[in-house]
């Protein structure tokens, strides 16, 4: 009589199932929010919109910085604010709006934000000038001098 071979059920189910878990796993870890350079802000206790409504009401020229803490070009732009603001803070408001803290909906409603980065440079007038995307550091240099001049 023959001998028969049983075969061993197949593993692979059980080995795809623990590397997609796994790989789900290193997702979560490479994709988390990382801490990034802080914005310097004048109250980061008082609401992004109040800030930016007393800024306003004290016709203190504002820039209003819009962006995300995980979008390659938010960092970028976090950066650039962190290194260039801090000359001006004593005569520009500064407001930094997380675009993900609900705590923000409503100020990124009033506003009309479709895009992150956005700067939105406020005159003593309460005028505004958008600017999305990426701004050089001389750039955004520049147009903070222009802010403060008034022109």
């Amino acid at each position: 009589m023959p001998k028969q071979h049983h075969r061993k059920p197949s593993r692979l189910p059980q080995f795809l199932a623990i590397g997609g878990v796994a790989l789900l796993v290193l997702a979560v870890f490479v994709f988390k929010e990382k801490p990034q350079a802080a914005v310097p802000t004048a109250n980061p206790i008082e609401p992004a919109e109040a800030q930016l409504d007393r800024a306003l009401a004290d016709h203190r020229p504002t820039l209003a910085f819009f962006h995300s803490n995980n979008c390659k070009q938010c960092l970028i732009m976090i950066e650039t604010v962190s290194q260039v603001y801090p000359d001006f803070s004593s005569s520009i408001a500064l407001v930094d709006v997380n675009v993900y803290d609900e705590n923000n909906a409503v100020l990124l409603k009033r506003v009309g934000l479709q895009f992150i980065p956005t700067l939105i440079f406020y005159d003593h007038d309460g005028n505004e000038q958008v600017s999305i995307g990426v701004m050089e550091a001389e750039q955004l240099h520049q147009t903070l001098v222009t802010l403060v001049e008034g022109d």
